[in-house]
């Protein structure tokens, strides 16, 4: 897989990505002469607005492609991406930050063995790193559209910001992702450590839908801390703390993520596993 396509911005507050294709390509094509590698301002409507999206998510809208949205910049950007992807056999790289504690981060959304195999590789050489599965079955991410692929997602770094330690985080990723795809000879089998989503936990609500809670602040940064039986996630504006309960060992990501209030979604719950692959 010599073929490979890096997006940045496709969440066009997300700067960090935007920072790499505009300043880092030239130094990243010379580095890696034997892969034929495009880089890609994914959402550059957005990135000028400094906003998520201009009309709906980029990263959601691969699902929607078959319906007809003439009103949505995203809508029609995702089919210019898509004919971009479909031209020839690639591997995708879709960089992304998060404003939650959830460190270096490689994100799979298909079970196939180059995925997997790179992100052991990855493992392996890129310390403090987590590889998260996280199946997409309706193709609606940005990676999905190729069967090869990865998005890389670091944090926490606030929107609309540039931090060097998240910078150099997605750098060296993304840099063990190439040297891997350059070096590569043979698909060899193995086992890999996963997270695995499992389930999406809410803010609680009222009947208005307005939130009667937010994270707790013993519980704010504890991305991927082990979580077994009684824990508190919530505490309510009137000072009172809200417990949930686990039967097993999960771990917690995407914490109080900015981008997900909208949505509700408080957090995700994964189990960790190992994956022969």
């Amino acid at each position: 897989m010599k073929k490979v396509i890096i997006f940045g911005g496709t969440h066009g507050n997300e700067w960090t990505g935007v920072a790499v294709v505009k300043n880092y390509a030239d130094s990243l094509k010379e580095e890696f002469k034997d892969l034929d590698i495009s880089f890609v301002l994914a959402n550059p409507v957005a990135h000028e607005l400094n906003q998520r999206f201009k009309d709906e998510d980029l990263n959601r809208a691969f699902q929607y492609l078959s319906e007809d949205r003439p009103d949505s910049y995203e809508h029609q950007r995702a089919r210019e991406l898509k004919d971009l992807i479909n031209k020839e056999p690639c591997f995708v790289i879709d960089l992304h930050t998060t404003t939650s504690n959830m460190g270096k981060t490689v994100i799979i959304s298909h079970d196939q063995t180059l995925n997997f195999h790179v992100s052991s590789e990855i493992l392996k050489d890129v310390k403090d790193t987590r590889v998260i599965l996280s199946p997409d079955p309706h193709k609606k991410y940005l990676a999905s559209q190729s069967e090869t692929g990865l998005m890389i997602e670091v944090g926490p770094v606030a929107n609309g910001v540039i931090d060097a330690k998240v910078l150099d985080g997605t750098l060296e990723i993304l840099k063990k992702i190439l040297r891997s795809l350059s070096t590569l000879t043979t698909l060899t089998t193995g086992s890999i450590e996963i997270y695995e989503e499992i389930e999406d936990i809410y803010y609680p609500q009222n009947e208005l839908g307005e939130l009667k809670a937010f994270v707790h602040q013993d519980f704010q940064g504890k991305d991927f801390f082990p979580l077994k039986g009684d824990y508190t996630p919530f505490r309510t504006f009137k000072d009172g703390d809200i417990t949930l309960k686990t039967n097993e060992v999960l771990y917690p990501i995407f914490i109080n993520e900015a981008a997900y209030y909208p949505k509700g979604l408080a957090y995700t719950l994964c189990r960790k596993r190992d994956l022969n692959y």
